[in-house]
Formats: C-alpha cells, structure tokens, sequence
C-alpha cells in the first residue's frame, strides 16, 4: 500500500521558465514526509518533535528527475518503505502527473532520540504501522 497526497503546483513552486524549480521538490516531499508520519503513522512532527522526544533527520537523499512538472499541474506523491533497519527508514516517493512519472525520491531517514541526537530503535508499534506502507515484492 502507499501513502498517496495530491498536490497542485503554485507560482512559489516554479522558476522563470515556469517549471518547478528542483528545490522545491525537496520541500515537497519533506512535506509529504510530515503528512505520511501524521496521516500514516499516527505519530505526526508535533507529537514527536514538539511533545516527544523523537527526531527523523535525513540521513541520505537521491532524486531523479524525469519530466518537467509546470504551473498549475496537479502532481500525486505516493510514498511507501523500500525497508526499515533499527533504526533508518528507506523510502521511495514518486510524483506522478497523471500517468507520467515527473520525480522519483529515495530519502533515508533515522529515527532518534533528540536529546542525545543518537539513533534509537523505532517503537514496535510505529515500526508496524510504517510497515502496512511496506513496497510491494
């Protein structure tokens, strides 16, 4: 199962050739992120930075970037767990603008205890709702 959110692309998003300015993927799919770990997870940034004691920084990201996405199109971000270790979390996020991929997003994240700002191992019941959004075989 993936975790899917549909986005319109805005005039922040785009440069002056009117195409999305690759940065702003970025945003985007921390935003997709924070909405997958609220949504998804059930353990969203506020619960977990702002009242818990728990971090996700990113560890490594790879992006390719297939098609130009434009102003005004609506692009759907599907997120799911290439796979989980202790404590690092392997996603795929794919933007799609109707049948056509337009980037394709390999962040890496570890979970941490924010206090010490070293790697925990991911709570049993996180690791199970992280894993119902596991990549199909």
């Amino acid at each position: 199962m993936s975790f899917d959110i549909t986005r319109r692309i805005r005039f922040a998003d785009v440069d002056p050739a009117g195409i999305v300015f690759y940065p702003r993927y970025f945003e985007m799919i921390n935003a997709v992120i924070e909405d997958w770990f609220e949504q998804g997870v059930g353990y969203g940034f506020d619960a977990m930075i702002l009242k818990g004691p728990h971090g996700v920084p990113l560890a490594h990201m790879e992006a390719e970037f297939k098609a130009p996405s434009r102003l005004d199109d609506t692009l759907v971000f599907s997120l799911v767990v290439r796979d989980l270790g202790r404590s690092s979390i392997w996603l795929t996020l794919t933007a799609r603008c109707g049948d056509e991929v337009r980037m394709v997003a390999r962040p890496t994240l570890v979970f941490i205890d924010q206090t010490a700002h070293k790697p925990v191992s991911i709570p049993a019941a996180l690791r199970t709702r992280m894993l119902d959004y596991r990549e199909a075989a």
